[in-house]
């Protein structure tokens, strides 16, 4: 019996040599690459916008005046540059008349964002419909289109602030065409970001 135990002890010995793992970690060859790499945004990354600025009809011909703008949106990151999600805005200007155009576009859309360090390049495509109000006459709904770009700082990892510009199509179609007439304005925008 005793011999038994013998064998058996010496196999196990022999085994557990056998089936040891190489001890890597003096050679100089090979390290362990557990370097975690940051970026600002990953998939799943969420922000919500606020914006404030002006507005500039562009093919009125002088008649509407400058207005003001402000918008509310939301987006979730798919990946590290690409976002989705939507907005609403209410934009008002007044016409050389005093009249005034009271647009209310809610749209939805994707955003490319592009980073150098903690400064953030968003360039959105969006596409959606607006409540439009004109000399007591509304009008929904209405196609309207956005793209716009921007330039942010992120100054902590919740928070980026920075400057927009956006260019917006809200074309006015009736079953009289004559009465058609295509909304271009550009807008001048600050913003801040709440990432979460």
């Amino acid at each position: 019996m005793k011999r038994f135990i013998s064998l058996l002890l010496i196999f196990v010995t022999f085994s557990m040599c056998l089936f040891a793992e190489e001890d890597d970690y003096f050679d100089d060859d090979q390290y362990y690459d557990d370097v975690y790499v940051y970026s600002q945004n990953g998939a799943g990354d969420q922000f919500l916008k606020i914006n404030l600025g002006a507005i500039f009809p562009l093919n009125f011909h002088g008649q509407l005046k400058p207005g003001g703008k402000a918008t509310l949106g939301f987006y979730r990151f798919l990946t590290e540059n690409i976002a989705v999600g939507g907005e609403i805005s209410a934009t008002y200007s007044v016409s050389i008349g005093e009249k005034i155009l009271v647009m209310l576009p809610l749209t939805g859309g994707i955003m490319y964002q592009p980073y150098i360090g903690k400064f953030e390049f968003p360039i959105f495509a969006e596409i959606g419909v607006a409540n439009t109000t004109w000399q007591n006459m509304e009008h929904f709904p209405s196609l309207v289109t956005r793209l716009s770009a921007g330039a942010y700082y992120r100054i902590t990892d919740s928070i980026s602030f920075g400057l927009s510009s956006e260019f917006l199509w809200n074309p006015q179609w009736f079953k009289d065409s004559s009465m058609n007439y295509n909304g271009l304005f550009q807008t001048a925008e600050i913003g801040l970001r709440y990432h979460f």
